[in-house]
């Protein structure tokens, strides 16, 4: 009798997964597809994330090899096609950087600062690194002639406590200053940099000695 029960039972349960499956399982099905197709997605935009990072990095160490054999004007445009066609991405930061640096190379001070305030004022850039193209483009303004009292008033926030490159951008101001006639000033910034317990000991030591030259 118990074998009865337990056969009735069976068909019980079978015909109520019957009737679940004839009313849900198109739903299953659809989520398993989804599933499936949003892995097969994700591997397929991983795969041409790194197909596209590779060519970029590619691009950038091939105008390397430009700049490195003399081929300046080509390196010059292929970094300034990368840093606008890789916005968003870290190596367009790199490359206007390192476009900066060839054109400081060649003493095209006031270009090389124009690439780095274009950096300093881009929000997608972190602000670390915009601090220093910030840095970068008041110095080389100043290479290139620029009033450097007017470029002493936009430093100074970059010297404040806190700032990441503040040693760095005492010492430029601190050349400003001297450059705009107001020793005190300068002294000033080279102090806090010789002063400081916390700052490099490059930068402590070129200030003492800068110090000791200007007789201060």
């Amino acid at each position: 009798m118990a074998d009865i029960f337990n056969e009735i039972d069976e068909e019980l349960r079978k015909d109520k997964a019957q009737e679940w499956w004839g009313r849900y399982g198109k739903f299953v099905i659809g989520a398993c597809v989804v599933v499936v197709a949003a892995a097969g997605g994700y591997t397929w935009f991983e795969q041409q994330r790194t197909a596209e990072l590779r060519e970029l990095a590619d691009r950038y160490s091939h105008a390397l090899t430009q700049a490195d054999a003399g081929e300046t004007d080509p390196a010059l445009a292929a970094l300034q096609s990368l840093s606008q066609e890789a916005d968003g991405e870290g190596i367009a930061m790199i490359a206007s950087f390192q476009r900066a640096g060839i054109l400081a190379d060649q003493d095209r001070h006031a270009e090389a600062a124009e690439v780095y305030a274009a950096v300093a004022a881009d929000d997608g850039v972190d602000p670390l690194y915009r601090g220093l193209a910030e840095l970068k483009a008041i110095l080389h303004r100043s290479v290139a002639g620029e009033d450097t009292a007017a470029l002493l008033t936009e430093i100074e926030p970059l010297t404040l406590d806190g700032e990441p490159w503040r040693y760095s951008a005492r010492m430029v101001a601190a050349s400003l200053a001297m450059g705009a006639g107001d020793m005190e000033k300068a002294k000033a910034y080279l102090t806090q940099v010789s002063d400081d317990d916390g700052a490099p000991n490059s930068a402590r030591t070129q200030a003492v000695e800068i110090l000791q030259a200007i007789g201060s």
